[in-house]
């Protein structure tokens, strides 16, 4: 948190008497979005120049997150279930080849969540 406060990015609503930083619900709605847009992997001055941007809109940036979370988790659930076929082909359960795999949709995935956060669909 005081690094947050260092890069500008979360400052305490106030710091008490005795040097306890307090914060507001709004302080703590904002931290939830640095989390979920870190989660998706955007850097904290990225992060900073989004949320302060004059036409950031909280609601449509958590519908953004949302959608941008369930394609990164499906794209997980993906590679969990080549990563259970390479595991099931070693030990002779399977004999789809791992080329194959690799070939179709997992790179594709892969390269699609890395235009998603390269595009900036985020609201500026």
């Amino acid at each position: 948190m005081r690094h947050y406060d260092a890069i500008g990015l979360l400052k305490p609503a106030e710091i008490s008497p005795s040097g306890y930083w307090q914060y507001s619900d709004e302080n703590l709605e904002t931290l939830q979005q640095i989390l979920f847009f870190k989660e998706l992997g955007f850097p904290l001055q990225k992060i900073k120049e989004i949320i302060d941007s004059p036409s950031f809109n909280r609601l449509e940036a958590l519908q953004l997150q949302r959608n941008m979370l369930i394609e990164k988790r499906n794209r997980l659930n993906k590679m969990i279930n080549l990563i259970e076929k390479k595991s099931n082909r070693r030990k002779g359960k399977s004999k789809c080849p791992m080329k194959k795999n690799l070939k179709g949709s997992v790179l594709k995935e892969i390269r699609m969540s890395r235009k998603h956060v390269k595009s900036g669909e985020i609201r500026r």
